[in-house]
């Protein structure tokens, strides 16, 4: 009958056997190189600060102008089982210094009704946020200070998906430069693109 497992065997085992003996040899002497290395910084003074970043913080202009209607880029949607028709007002396309993308955006249902936003999404986050919405009157109504909530693929919210995803976002990297947004809505969205 073979000896109960212990760790007491299991290194006695591992110093018996000579390539784990060898591999060891070869840890212990590249620990025993690195350290003078660290106690060498430490000793001429070299000191590893961490800086923490400031907290996030929006930094939201005034409205856009009202669109007058003649600047509207069609978004080619992708959504099964909806018929609505997205535009962007190009004029209103920015890309913030914090990273939001701002946008008026026009949905349009198949019966011609038409809905206008004026919006923002946090690439880095995922998040959306509504600033005002467009009156028959032909001014924005503002919504004051709403929150920023997460983009789901669900809904009435699947638009916001796709232009997360396609149009306006690298969810890798963050925010696409303006002009690629824009090439993206006329042109499609390149096959490469996550």
């Amino acid at each position: 009958m073979p000896p109960a497992f212990t760790w007491e065997v299991a290194v006695i085992a591992m110093f018996l056997n000579p390539a784990r003996r060898y591999r060891l040899g070869v840890l212990l002497a590249c620990l025993w190189i690195c350290q003078p290395q660290v106690s060498l910084a430490e000793d001429e003074g070299v000191k590893f600060d961490f800086v923490e970043r400031e907290p996030w913080k929006e930094q939201l202009g005034n409205l856009p102008a009202y669109p007058d209607g003649s600047h509207y880029v069609a978004v080619p949607v992708q959504i099964a089982g909806s018929s609505m028709q997205m535009f962007i007002d190009e004029p209103s396309l920015t890309l913030g210094d914090e990273g939001v993308v701002r946008y008026a955006l026009l949905l349009r249902s198949p019966t011609g009704t038409e809905n206008l936003f004026y919006e923002g999404i946090r690439c880095t986050t995922q998040e959306w946020r509504s600033y005002a919405y467009g009156t028959r009157g032909g001014a924005w109504q503002s919504l004051g200070e709403t929150p920023w909530r997460p983009i789901r693929g669900v809904g009435f919210e699947r638009y916001r998906e796709q232009l997360f995803r396609y149009y306006l976002c690298n969810a890798k990297v963050g925010p696409l430069q303006r002009d690629e947004m824009l090439k993206r809505m006329r042109y499609g969205v390149p096959r490469d693109a996550d």
